[in-house]
């Protein structure tokens, strides 16, 4: 279908199914927009097809106008093609030109007086446009328009405004939670979801030169003063604002703020007609955004085709619903832990708009992670394979999508055992999107697993720079420390984000396996106890606790742990690789490989850690051992 099977907003059906009027487009560039084709393209329709353009007349010339629905029925009869030669040779008239569609652009910089920043559209001549996105069309989803225009401010301060005394390759920059007007606190995952696309989409904007704060460590420190978030965050900007539907308006207010001098170095404010927040109409963000955009170098350019569905295939309430639901996944997998609720939604985004691709990458990353340990939500057999199908869908939709070229590189490391393919979607993924702070986790855990223990501290430094506030980063480079057998570092690093994040599991599990390696099994055990207070007998931690217990000599004690586990299978996924482990601590090692041959079985991840893992130690003299890594692809 083209865009006049789609109702034009305000367009209301006239005498005998005839459209009236509707929406009045004031410019060459909202005509175009509207249409989803180049000025150029529609200036030529003008002339060569009828297309219905009126003009107002002035004293030197002319400025146009045309009517959504007139545009609509034009379409519908002339079902005009697309002619690239004809656009090419085509010379507009003098009098065809006006303010919004030709001339130079502009970003201006910062008025000192009213501390703005004032943005506008790059014009390049019609012959050197060129668009490598799919057109955009009316309905579509502004969410993503909204936030690439706000990305795009952001992005001007930043070029026209670098940091005083800067030596940094890299503008830094976060985004703290927008703030909720409305006073309903269920309207927070409208303001929540705004925020995590417009940080999704200015990590994307210029990787080269502008690195973004990741959402986890923008929340935590959300509401501090601005020294101390510049001195947690090494940032040199700010950027908040506000949402706040009004009648059956929206209001963004927006602050960028320079942390050297705490000065506001720019602001804006976008107020559009709604029903829906989800559906706001914005055709000047959406042409900005665009021509802007256009002037960058494609590998620079934020990803959103994930939104874009064919014209015709999705209607614009159902593309509305697929990014709401998509947004509430995002806020519960990244920042709740929530898998089976997010991946609800994933599949709800994905059944209302299958074009999606953001959609299909958060599901591919939460069912990867659902089938991981410690989650264990979903036995890996048939997580691996639906994360690897979801990943390659997304990547059909949109090449350039570093989550889902990051899924399949966890896919191929924890599951297929493929080393050397997961090194390169990490790579890839890294290079599409510096940004993306999983993709840096993942490939350390990748470096860690090979016993590359430099390579991968250096690439948990990178996560770091992104999420210098989030304690599960933090807790990798414990990780790491704990492999390479760097114990003292492991405790240090496990003991400072316990003295934060007082509740924070992981910490209290590295930070008892490297008392446990010290000998030091009190503090291993009394660390691991206090882990299972909080979770309430995670298996995973149940695990521990009972090999701390079969090395201190608790046989009592291990053999309690075994009977919780075997208890805990009858109504959950606990994988052989736990038992395991305390059979390993109680030196009955036919056991353990009877244990480790169904964990291979079931493809658990964790056995390719097997390589680095200090729990092995008593294992690795074993023939059976060495036969167990060839199979697995570690040697």
């Amino acid at each position: 279908m083209l865009p006049s099977d789609i109702p034009a907003s305000g367009a209301t059906p006239g005498p005998e199914g005839s459209p009236l009027p509707g929406k009045k487009l004031d410019s060459w560039g909202e005509i175009a927009s509207y249409l989803g084709r180049e000025v150029r393209t529609v200036q030529r329709w003008e002339r060569t097809e009828g297309l219905p353009v009126h003009r107002h007349e002035h004293k030197k010339k002319s400025t146009v106008y045309a009517y959504a629905g007139e545009l609509d029925a034009w379409i519908k009869k002339r079902q005009p093609k697309d002619d690239p030669d004809a656009d090419a040779a085509f010379v507009p008239d003098p009098d065809t030109l006006d303010v919004n569609s030709g001339g130079e652009s502009a970003i201006h910089p910062a008025d000192p007086s009213s501390g703005r920043v004032a943005i506008e559209p790059p014009r390049p001549a019609a012959k050197d446009r060129v668009d490598p996105r799919p057109p955009p069309r009316k309905w579509v989803a502004k969410l993503l328009a909204a936030a690439a225009i706000l990305g795009l401010f952001a992005y001007g301060v930043h070029r026209w405004f670098p940091a005083k005394g800067s030596t940094q390759d890299k503008i830094r920059l976060v985004v703290l939670p927008f703030t909720n007007m409305s006073g309903d606190p269920k309207q927070d995952y409208l303001s929540a979801g705004l925020t995590d696309v417009i940080t999704t989409q200015l990590g994307r904007l210029d990787p080269e030169h502008l690195r973004v704060i990741a959402p986890t460590s923008a929340k935590v420190m959300s509401g501090r003063p601005i020294a101390e978030i510049r001195q947690k965050l090494n940032v040199q900007y700010i950027l908040e604002g506000s949402v706040q539907p009004v009648a059956n308006q929206i209001r963004i207010d927006i602050r960028l703020i320079q942390t050297s001098d705490e000065a506001q170095a720019g602001s804006d404010s976008f107020t559009r007609e709604l029903s829906n927040f989800l559906r706001v109409e914005s055709d000047v963000a959406e042409a900005v955004a665009r021509k802007m955009l256009a002037t960058l170098p494609v590998a620079s350019q934020p990803s959103v085709s994930g939104a874009m569905p064919p014209p015709g295939m999705v209607t614009a309430e159902a593309a509305s619903k697929s990014s709401e639901a998509f947004l509430k996944g995002e806020i519960l997998w990244f920042g709740r832990g929530d898998f089976q609720k997010s991946i609800a939604l994933f599949e709800e985004a994905i059944h209302q708009n299958p074009y999606n691709a953001l959609a299909y990458a958060g599901l591919a990353s939460a069912t990867a992670l659902i089938g991981q340990v410690p989650n264990d939500g979903m036995p890996p057999q048939e997580a691996k394979p639906r994360a690897r199908d979801a990943a390659q869908r997304a990547l059909q939709l949109d090449s350039r999508l570093a989550e889902a070229h990051a899924v399949l590189g966890n896919v191929a490391m924890s599951y297929d055992w493929d080393f050397p393919a997961a090194e390169k979607e990490f790579k890839t993924a890294i290079e599409l999107n510096p940004n993306y702070s999983f993709a840096h986790e993942w490939y350390a855990h990748l470096l860690m697993v090979e016993g590359r223990f430099d390579e991968a501290l250096a690439e948990s430094g990178h996560v770091l720079e992104l999420e210098p506030a989030t304690p599960l980063f933090h807790v990798v480079k414990a990780e790491i420390f704990y492999h390479a057998r760097r114990y003292d570092e492991a405790i240090g690093e496990s003991l400072s984000i316990v003295t934060t994040h007082p509740n924070f599991v992981l910490a209290y599990y590295w930070l008892g396996c490297a008392y446990r390696e010290k000998k030091m099994y009190p503090e291993a055990i009394a660390t691991f106890e206090r882990a299972r207070k909080i979770t309430g007998d995670w298996p995973f931690i149940v695990m521990a606790a009972g090999h701390a217990q079969a090395l201190a000599g608790n046989t009592v004690e291990a053999a309690n742990a075994l009977h919780k586990l075997a208890q805990m299978k009858k109504t959950r996924l606990v994988p052989d690789i736990y038992p395991a482990a305390i059979y390993v601590g109680l030196g009955k090692k036919d056991e353990a490989f009877r244990l480790l041959d169904l964990a291979y079985r079931e493809r658990v991840d964790r056995l390719v850690y097997l390589g680095v893992e200090p729990m092995a130690d008593p294992l690795r003299s074993d023939p059976r051992f060495v036969q167990l890594m060839a199979k697995i692809g570690l040697h």
